[in-house]
């Protein structure tokens, strides 16, 4: 099979990513207007302009609409919080669908934001991380489990997206790989 030709079936496939599903925040700053805090004497930095994508399996969801593909789908955790608020939207912008992502108020919304240098287009300053810093809470698992379950068999392509860092807070837990294994029908 040509290239052409796997590119030319890809509007008629449904993909799925399921993991980690992050927000990436790319905040432009000027550095002529840093001044010192008048709360706290530390520097600011004076963010002029923010746009976000989604991440991690976001960009693999976002790289699979950019290829044509008929139906693309993320399945993880977020929290109840702007930031997430903001990854719907990024993934609602990309023409992705998030209704199979659990909403987790004792959890934040995994993001990286960039601090870009509006003099010089560089990332040259330490980025600031919301990371989960406990282990999947076990009710987001089974949802997780519960939604992967359901849905999966109208997907003909699944894709695993493992972001976090940490064995903490990832939505690829060892049930979750499990899971998956035996929807593949391969052993772990």
């Amino acid at each position: 099979m040509t290239t052409a030709e796997i590119l030319n079936r890809f509007p008629a496939l449904a993909a799925l990513v399921i993991g980690d599903i992050c927000l990436d925040r790319w905040c432009t700053y000027d550095p002529a207007t840093t001044e010192a805090s008048r709360e706290t004497g530390i520097p600011r930095i004076s963010v002029v302009s923010t746009n976000t994508t989604a991440g991690a399996g976001g960009t693999v969801a976002n790289n699979l609409a950019a290829l044509g593909t008929g139906r693309v789908a993320v399945l993880g955790a977020i929290g109840h919080d702007g930031h997430g608020f903001e990854l719907r939207g990024a993934l609602s912008a990309g023409g992705i669908a998030h209704d199979l992502l659990i909403e987790a108020e004792e959890s934040q919304t995994f993001t990286y934001t960039k601090l870009i240098n509006c003099k010089t287009g560089t990332e040259d300053l330490p980025r600031v991380d919301f990371i989960a810093t406990e282990p999947l809470a076990p009710r987001i698992e089974q949802a997780i489990l519960d939604r992967f379950q359901q849905a999966a068999s109208s997907f003909d392509v699944i894709l695993v997206s493992d972001q976090a860092e940490t064995s903490r807070g990832g939505v690829v837990t060892g049930a979750v790989r499990e899971a998956i294994c035996r929807f593949a029908n391969i052993s772990t």
